[in-house]
Formats: C-alpha cells, sequence, structure tokens
C-alpha cells in the first residue's frame, strides 16, 4: 500500500489549522519578553540589541515573532543574528591559505599540505587519504573552541591543550592517531575565524551595538560564552518557553518501508487537515528520503533543509563517470558508462558498440579491438592521463566536459552548476592557487598529481558538500534535523526514526577523541549530549501536535523503541492505511500470437528454445528480449570455454596439415594460451586473479586434448575449419550456425566429415545430451548445415577430471546423427509453419528449463493460477 495523495486545495484553505502570522510561538514568548524587559531597563531602543541566535533559519522566525508581539511598535527591532552573519556584516572575510574554512575543496588541500610537512616519508594513498579526513573531522570538531579564544590568545590556547594532550596520546602503536589530533589543534589554533571580527573595536560594546543577548541551541556554544563573559555587564542571557508536556501520537510499524509510507500518511492527513506546514524529523536519514518521494510523488511540495550528497546526484555521477573512464585501466563498463553520459557520443553508435561487447565479453578497455572503438573515445581519454598540478586538472577537466559535451548539462542543472562552483572547474580554478603552501612548507602545493589522486580528492570534496535543491513556493513540508525543530513555526511534527537505534537517549560521542581528551579539549561528553539530545526531544512539542514512528524490525534485527517513546502505548500503523479489498487470483499462463516477428532465420539455439518452451521462444526471438551480460564479473566456466575455443582456433589454423611433434604442440599450445588470454583481458592485473583457477588445469588440459587428437589423426582426419559459419534454407527458413570445428577424411568409400562440439561443461552434462538422439537439437542442427551424405557429429568433452576415473578429453558421439537431422528438419519447418500460422506460443517449460529462464519474470509462471486459455496448442 502507498498512502493516498493529498487532497488539492488553496492556500488559504489551511489557515484553520496552520501557524497564523500574527501569532507569536509559543517558544518566543519568553525570550521576547524578557529581551523587552533588558531593553526597557537598559533604556535602550530594541535597535540597539544584538541577538545571537543558534542557527540561521532563526532568524526570519524571531523578526516574524516580534513583528506579531508588538506590531503596533515604531522604531526599528533588534537585530537577530548568528555569530557568524554578524562577524561577516561587519568585517568580509575571506579565509587565508591555511585557514580552516568548512569548505571541503580548500580544507582538503590544506589537511594534505600539514600532513605533507610532518610526515617525511611516503604515504601509501589510501593511509594519506584516510589521515586527511581525519585531520578534517578533528580540526573541524576543535574550530568552534579556537574561535571563542581571542586571535592574540589562540596560539597560546592551542599550546597548552597541545602539551595536555600529549599525556593522554598513549603509546607509538597509536602513532597516527597521536599525529591527527597533534596536527587538528595546531591547525585550529593558527587558523583565523569568520567571526574573528567580533574580538575587534567594531563589535566593542557601544559601537556596533549596547547590548548582546544570547539564546541558545541544545548545544552550548563556547563563542557565545565567551561574548558574553568579554561583553560584561553589557550582556545577558534569554531562555526559551517551557515546552508542552510530550504527548506524541505513537505509531509501530512492521518494517522499513511500512515506517515510510507511514510517516508519509502522517503528513498527509495533517495537510488534509489544514496543518501546514509540517515538520518531518531526519533521526534516520534512509527513511526520510524514502517518506519524501512518497510526499512528492503525491503532489506534496517539499523542502529538504538537510539535503543530501552531492555526489549521490546526477551530475556528480556525469563527472565521476569522465575521471573513471580515463583511467588507462579503466573497464568497459566505465567506459560506456561514460559514453551514455556524454551527447558528443551518438546514443545509436554507444548502443552498438556495447551489444558487440557484452556478445564478446569482453570486461576491460585495453582489450577491445582498436577498429571497434570510435576515434574519439580514446583521445578524450588520453588527455586525462598524465599526472599535472591541481590548477591544470582543474582547466582540463572543464576543458574535457566541453568535448564530450557534459558542460552545458552541468550548466543546465542546479546540482551541476553547484559542483562546477565547489570544484572550481574551469575559470574558478585560481580559488584554490596556493592553498596551504605555508603548511607543506617547501614541499608546498605545486606537486602533479596523478589521475588517482585527483579522483580522489574530487569524491571526497564532492562526499563533503550538501545539494539542496529549490522548491517553487511554500512548502508543504520542511525535513529537518530535530535539534532545528527549536522555534520554528510548524503546525504538525512527524517524526520517524523513533527506535533506540536512530534516536538513543545517550548518544555516542565521535570515537575520534577518548573520554579524558573531550574533557582536557573541552568538548560535550555524553552526558551533554544526553542533555542536549533530551532537550532536543521536548521542544518538538511546542504547540504543534507530534507523530512518533518506529519499526520493530530492520534487516532481520529486532528494534525497541527509543527511550523517549517507551512506554507510551503505541498504535498499529495500519490504521494509516486503511487495507483494500482485492480479490484473490493469481496470473494466467501466457498465450501469445506473434507470427508477424516470426524471425525468417533461425540458429540452433533459438529452435532449441522453441522445443523447450514456444514462450521462450516469443520473449526471446520474436520480441528480442534477453538478458544484458555482465562485463566486469569475475571470469567463469563460459569464459573458460571461450578461451579454450579461441586457443584451439588459432593453433589449428596456424598447424595445418603438419605435424611438428609432440613437443612443438605443447610449445604452441602454451604460448597461444598465453596470447590469447591477454587478448580477451583474461591476463591483466584485475581478471588473472579471477582467471587463476583456470590456468591452474590448463596443463591437464592441454595434454588431455592432445593425447585425444595425436591418435584421432592417426585414424586419418584432418582440420577443415573452426568457427565455421554455415548457412542452410530448409523451404522458407534459413539455418544458420558457427560450427566449433569440421574435420574431414578420405577412405575407400569416399569422402567423410566430422562436425565436433567442444564442451567443458560437466562430463555427466554432456553425455545426458545424446541419451536421446532426437531430443538433442544441437548436433542435429549442425548437421542440417552439413548436408552431406557421410556425416558424423560429437561432441569433444574437455574436463578436468583429476581425482575422477574418467579420461580428461572423450569423445561423445551422436551415433544416430543423419536420422536426427532428418526428422529436426521435418519438425523445424512444421514448427514454424504452426507459428506463422498463428498457434498460440504457450509457456511449456519445465524443471530446470525454467528455472534458470531468463524468459521467467516475463511468464510469470511463480503467480500461475488455473489453466491456460485460449485455443490453439503447442506449436
Amino acid at each position: 500500500m502507498t498512502p493516498a495523495p493529498a487532497r488539492p486545495h488553496d492556500e488559504s484553505a489551511l489557515v484553520a489549522g496552520a501557524v497564523q502570522d500574527g501569532e507569536v510561538p509559543c517558544a518566543w514568548r519568553l525570550p521576547l519578553d524578557e529581551l523587552a524587559r533588558q531593553a526597557a531597563q537598559a533604556g535602550l531602543a530594541p535597535s540597539r540589541v544584538v541577538v545571537l541566535l543558534p542557527y540561521g533559519a532563526l532568524v526570519a522566525e524571531a523578526r516574524r515573532a516580534w513583528a506579531a508581539r508588538a506590531p503596533q511598535a515604531s522604531g526599528f527591532a533588534p537585530r537577530f543574528t548568528t555569530a557568524r552573519d554578524w562577524a561577516a556584516a561587519l568585517s568580509p572575510w575571506r579565509p587565508g591559505s591555511d585557514d580552516i574554512s568548512h569548505d571541503m575543496a580548500r580544507d582538503a588541500l590544506v589537511a594534505a599540505a600539514w600532513i605533507e610537512r610532518v610526515v617525511r616519508e611516503r604515504l601509501e594513498p589510501g593511509l594519506r587519504r584516510e589521515l586527511v579526513a581525519r585531520l578534517i573531522g578533528a580540526a573541524r570538531q576543535l574550530a568552534p573552541l579556537a574561535a571563542a579564544q581571542p586571535p592574540e590568545r589562540r596560539a597560546a590556547w592551542a599550546e597548552d591543550r597541545r602539551a595536555a594532550l600529549a599525556a593522554t596520546l598513549g603509546s607509538a602503536a597509536a602513532q597516527w592517531e597521536s599525529l591527527v589530533a597533534s596536527l587538528a589543534i595546531t591547525w585550529a589554533g593558527s587558523s583565523a575565524y569568520v567571526t574573528d571580527a567580533l574580538w575587534s573595536p567594531l563589535a566593542a560594546p557601544g559601537a556596533d551595538a549596547d547590548r548582546l543577548l544570547c539564546l541558545p541551541g541544545h548545544h552550548p556554544d563556547p563563542l557565545a560564552e565567551a561574548l558574553l563573559t568579554h561583553w560584561g555587564d553589557s550582556a545577558g542571557r534569554l531562555a526559551w518557553s517551557a515546552p508542552a508536556e510530550p504527548a506524541p501520537r505513537v505509531w509501530a510499524c512492521e518494517d522499513f518501508e511500512a515506517e515510510a509510507q507511514a510517516a508519509a500518511a502522517c503528513a498527509i492527513e495533517h495537510l488534509n487537515a489544514g496543518r501546514a506546514p509540517v515538520a518531518l524529523i531526519a533521526n534516520d536519514r534512509l527513511l526520510t528520503r524514502r517518506a519524501s518521494a512518497l510526499l512528492v510523488g503525491a503532489g506534496v511540495r517539499l523542502r529538504d533543509e538537510t539535503g543530501w550528497k552531492l555526489s549521490t546526484t546526477r551530475a556528480a555521477a556525469s563527472l565521476m563517470a569522465l575521471l573513471r573512464a580515463a583511467d588507462a585501466r579503466a573497464s568497459t563498463d566505465e567506459v560506456l558508462d561514460w559514453l551514455k553520459l556524454s551527447p558528443a557520443f551518438p546514443p545509436q553508435a554507444v548502443e552498438s558498440l556495447e551489444r558487440r561487447l557484452r556478445q564478446r565479453g569482453v570486461a576491460r578497455w585495453s582489450a577491445v579491438p582498436l577498429d571497434w572503438r570510435g576515434a574519439d573515445i580514446d583521445p578524450q581519454r588520453t588527455e586525462l592521463q598524465a599526472a599535472r598540478p591541481l590548477l591544470l586538472w582543474l582547466q582540463d577537466t572543464a576543458a574535457a566536459l566541453e568535448r564530450s559535451g557534459q558542460w552545458a548539462a552541468l550548466q543546465a542543472d542546479e546540482a551541476g552548476r553547484q559542483l562546477i562552483g565547489v570544484l572550481r572547474l574551469g575559470e574558478g580554478a585560481h580559488e584554490l592557487d596556493g592553498l596551504g603552501e605555508a603548511a607543506a612548507g617547501e614541499r608546498g602545493a605545486k606537486a602533479r598529481w596523478p589521475l588517482t589522486a585527483f579522483a580522489a580528492w574530487v569524491r571526497d570534496v564532492l562526499e563533503g558538500a550538501v545539494f539542496q535543491p529549490t522548491v517553487a513556493g511554500a512548502p508543504q513540508v520542511v525535513v529537518l534535523p530535530m535539534a532545528q525543530r527549536l522555534g520554528r513555526r510548524v503546525a504538525a511534527v512527524v517524526a520517524p526514526g523513533c527506535d533506540e537505534r536512530h534516536l538513543s537517549a545517550s548518544p555516542e560521542p565521535d570515537s575520534a577523541w577518548t573520554a579524558a581528551q573531550r574533557e582536557l579539549l573541552g568538548l560535550p561528553d555524553r552526558e551533554a549530549l544526553a542533555r542536549a539530545e533530551a532537550s532536543a526531544w521536548a521542544q518538538l512539542f511546542d504547540g504543534a501536535p507530534v507523530d512518533a514512528l518506529w519499526r520493530r524490525h530492520e534487516a532481520g534485527e529486532a528494534l525497541l523503541p527509543s527511550a523517549f517513546i517507551d512506554g507510551i502505548a503505541p498504535r498499529p500503523a495500519s490504521e494509516l492505511l486503511p487495507a483494500s479489498a482485492l480479490p484473490a487470483g493469481g496470473t494466467a499462463p501466457p498465450a501469445a500470437r506473434a507470427p508477424a516477428l516470426l524471425p525468417e532465420r533461425l540458429s540452433a539455439s533459438a529452435y532449441d528454445d522453441l522445443r523447450t518452451c514456444p514462450y521462450r521462444f516469443f520473449a526471446r526471438r520474436q520480441l528480442r528480449l534477453d538478458e544484458v551480460d555482465e562485463l566486469d564479473a569475475e571470469p567463469d566456466q563460459g569464459d573458460l570455454g571461450n578461451w579454450l575455443h579461441a586457443v584451439l582456433r588459432a593453433f589449428h589454423e596456424a598447424r595445418g596439415d603438419d605435424r611438428p611433434g609432440e613437443d612443438a604442440d605443447r610449445a604452441a599450445l602454451d604460448a597461444l594460451a598465453e596470447r590469447v588470454a591477454l587478448d580477451m583481458g583474461l591476463g591483466d592485473e584485475v581478471q588473472a586473479g579471477g582467471f587463476l583457477p583456470y590456468r591452474a588445469v590448463w596443463p591437464s588440459l592441454r595434454e588431455a586434448y592432445l593425447r585425444w587428437l595425436w591418435p584421432h589423426e592417426a585414424e586419418g582426419w584432418r582440420f577443415v575449419a573452426a568457427e565455421a559459419e554455415r548457412e542452410q534454407r530448409v523451404g522458407r527458413w534459413a539455418l544458420y550456425g558457427r560450427l566449433d570445428r569440421i574435420d574431414a577424411r578420405r577412405d575407400a568409400e569416399g569422402g567423410e566429415s566430422f562436425v565436433i562440439d567442444h564442451k567443458t561443461e560437466s562430463r555427466a552434462r554432456t553425455e545426458a545430451r545424446v541419451k536421446e538422439p532426437m531430443e538433442d537439437t544441437q548436433l542435429a542442427f549442425y548437421a542440417a548445415l552439413l548436408p552431406e551424405p557421410r556425416l558424423r557429429a560429437a561432441y569433444l568433452s574437455i574436463a578436468d577430471t583429476r581425482g575422477e576415473r574418467d579420461e580428461p578429453a572423450k569423445l561423445i558421439e551422436q551415433t544416430e546423427v543423419l536420422a536426427a537431422r532428418d526428422a529436426i528438419v521435418q519438425g523445424l519447418v512444421h514448427d514454424l509453419d504452426r507459428v506463422a500460422g498463428g498457434a498460440a506460443m504457450r509457456a511449456l517449460g519445465e524443471g530446470t528449463a525454467c528455472e534458470y529462464c531468463a524468459a521467467r519474470g516475463l511468464c510469470r509462471k511463480d503467480f500461475w493460477t488455473g489453466a491456460a486459455t485460449g485455443d490453439g496448442g503447442e506449436p
């Protein structure tokens, strides 16, 4: 079930239950009354008071609440702002080359420079990337503490913390943790911050304002506390109004999807009751994304203030496809992904190339035949393979995107424009010039980056950037973190993910620091985090109804409700999604008719489909539907068969009628085995490991084949052709096929041909093929392609039989091949004539024919009920 769509309504229809502009929200009444009292007591106009808010979204809320409180008041309102915005208004700030900027593109470069300066030896790329990520995370945690120190005392603060922390860093075994901790303090202590202007004379008491008030969030703000101390008697504190007693409706759901649907249903119920906007709390980010998708699908205008990673957007996928395809070791799939996203390459040509590559099973682009590649593909790839400085990477990548046609698509996309700006592609590249040079010292920032390092940096930057799509019109649902429900004007709250895992009453602190280190540095401990979480939960109930949802199971594991709702009797989520009565019943077995789609040329496998299951023939041969072959899969038995076929073909075509001797035959086969493996892409560093088991059995397969071949040739047989394409008309139908091998000999009775098909499958399966001569389609069909009076046909089973009492190479002959040939030709004409006449193509497959059938999902055999309908029988 899915939630019903929201009923269309005019915006004015929401007024009855919506938040009114003329009302002061409950949470704002106490702080605004206290603000007015303190201003009046000090004899100040409200405009001379600065009120620091915990986050930017509250600025508009505070202004609206103040206007509602005193609609007839004259003069300017107090200045509601955040510390960051106040400082930026006083003195515009640009981060220096080594400052913490909270811009991942810049911070990743500076962090890498710090590590380069301290670690003299060359680091493994994976370790280096991990150290950079950890250093950025640790430094950003310390940045609020460092920013709370006046700039002139910041270096001394860092030195004190570094000295105190040294005693807690443990043994030499934790050298990397110690390095990251020490560098994080050094970086945070040497950085300038956007809020440094608040320590300057521009923000001194009496300069820009006469009184500073602070309205706190759930977590302590070190900078706000330091500024209150700095302002002394000219500063004061405000407090939020006490929230209402928690009384949510609690809904118990069975699983992830049920909870997502229930959350969407709750939001739609509020909207249809006239309550808007609705806050959707993002306790469980994945669940919230699913519920958001359901709401958007129901026609709800939704704004997601938490956003999602820029790396998950189509724009990021397009850029990363180019960088992956440019790698000299790129897989065929990676190059095809890029070609499909690049308007410069015609879709028809790309589709044709993909079909050929999948049929051939070429997993590595380096193994693709040169004459198959488009003229512009490799030149564009090779232009991005040489190492170069970062600035050239940014410019050259932009140029490559231009040539492939991707640049215009990025500029036309909202996420694409953000991606270009975040990475500084093209003209913006100079903004990253010189970053980290002071930190890196003489080993500074002009290093040449290989493609892998640049791609890793791009990936990290996109992972660290948040994309928030714009929404036209006033949103009906707003996705918020629970902590940012504080002070927001909403008419209802829906909080999914209220389980022990996603809404813990005692959150775990960041594991980068020990409890002792957190206390020493001034970072919040478990108790502080628990108090903040409890405060955020309490503020959900600020004058709006709340729905809390949790699920009993996730990934097969039981989940308990969060401690915040434990003890409240839950209601079943099925009440939100009333069941609809549907008639019981399955699907009737299909009986398709498509005489106009009947192909005029048939292969052995196509006719085998018709004999095995007419409906499979209809799906695969008439509709031309089939599974897509994987290109990057590990080598399997099919790859062994293709490799062996190619090796034996090359061996016999080169050898001809020569008989150079046993040693020469072995050497020739070994050399060809290596060459063919490389040509097929099975010998490169990526595929070689998966192909290793087949290489291990090669000596036994080679000996088995040669020990069969030499006696076979002693009987007078000579090689004629391998992979021989043949076509033969039978009535109005054309039969075609590729025969693995044709041998011939002459004796007293004349010429005789021998059709041999190589098999690397299990010996038992091959032997089962010839038990019933009239049931074996393949050899009989191949015999029909060679209408000769004297003809033999057999499977040559080449298998690894070590440990078994059987010969590794065994000729399994179809002794009645001529009779089977006549029978199959007669049956083929009869069957095809019936299909052409409109006979029903029923799904008649059984057993293993259905177990691995590519058309099973189309015939829906698993859902059949009753008997087949319609007239006509099987072909």
